[in-house]
């Protein structure tokens, strides 16, 4: 059983609170079917549990009320560090709270021997297995790292770095050494039922969300593997941008970009030194002068 297939359930009764972990069809029925009175209302309130996996760790619980003294939230486990969080009661306005095994579904708690967890989080080993994967990093492909996070590769700046933007929160980042791995609980045995492939990297240098506030150049400087090539000479290619914006007169604009071609080919419109906007420093071909 992986991880993110368990539903974290606290139930509340008069300010008494109780953690479980279920599977999907367990929850339905101790909890989801009896605390909705329609077909309708069931269905909207399976709709706000799988909400919760898009949420992140720690937020998003779906809540529901079975009487006036007695409720419970509900969210299905984003990772190992949000269950062990759970586990130790990081979720609970309780802090007498207890761990019900009986109620808990027993698919649920062979995992957590499976995972060397007991029910106060704490690990008794490892908690993984870990298999390293060829993989082939492509640009535009998105990404999983083994915590739960999404990640859109950007650009390959060679084999194992990459640069990536959270999926949830924009924000870009540098992963260095990135690997691919697969992995299935410590003490049991790979199955596709409980195994999960992710990502892993040595390092992140963590940036803007905002483009325009990172140095792309300087980063593939840095990063690519290209750019780390040894050498006597290098044909570098310096490109200034000029620009000017100049108001033509026309019917269409259409005409305008016409009537603008031509005043620069005639150079009736010249761009000087006052028009400089940008320079960037390329690698050129070396038969390129």
């Amino acid at each position: 059983m992986k991880i993110q297939d368990m539903v974290l359930v606290i139930e509340n009764t008069k300010g008494k609170e109780k953690n479980m972990l279920m599977t999907l069809k367990e929850y339905k029925e101790a909890y989801l079917f009896v605390s909705c009175l329609s077909r309708e209302e069931s269905a909207q309130a399976l709709k706000e549990l799988f909400d919760t996996k898009l949420s992140g760790a720690g937020t998003g619980w779906a809540e529901r009320y079975i009487t006036a003294n007695k409720s419970y939230y509900a969210k299905f486990c984003s990772g190992s560090d949000e269950l062990q969080c759970f586990l130790h009661g990081s979720y609970n306005d309780d802090k007498e709270f207890r761990f019900d095994r009986e109620e808990s579904s027993r698919e649920c708690m062979w995992a957590l021997e499976e995972y060397n967890l007991d029910v106060g989080g704490g690990v008794k080993g490892s908690m993984f297995h870990y298999e390293q994967e060829e993989h082939e990093f492509k640009q535009g492909e998105v990404l999983r790292n083994l915590n739960g996070t999404d990640y859109k590769v950007m650009e390959c700046y060679s084999k194992n770095n990459l640069l990536m933007m959270n999926m949830a929160s924009g924000q870009f980042m540098v992963a260095v050494g990135v690997q691919y791995y697969s992995r299935y609980p410590f003490a049991g045995e790979y199955t596709k039922d409980n195994a999960e492939s992710g990502i892993e990297w040595g390092h992140g240098v963590y940036l803007s969300a905002t483009p325009s506030e990172i140095d792309f150049v300087g980063l593939r400087a840095e990063y690519c593997e290209p750019y780390r090539q040894r050498g006597d000479s290098f044909p570098i290619e310096i490109r200034e941008v000029l620009s000017r914006v100049e108001n033509i007169e026309a019917e269409t604009l259409g005409d305008a970009i016409d009537k603008a071609m031509e005043l620069y080919k005639k150079s009736e419109v010249v761009l000087d030194a006052e028009d400089f906007k940008d320079v960037s420093y390329l690698p050129a071909r070396a038969d390129r002068r």
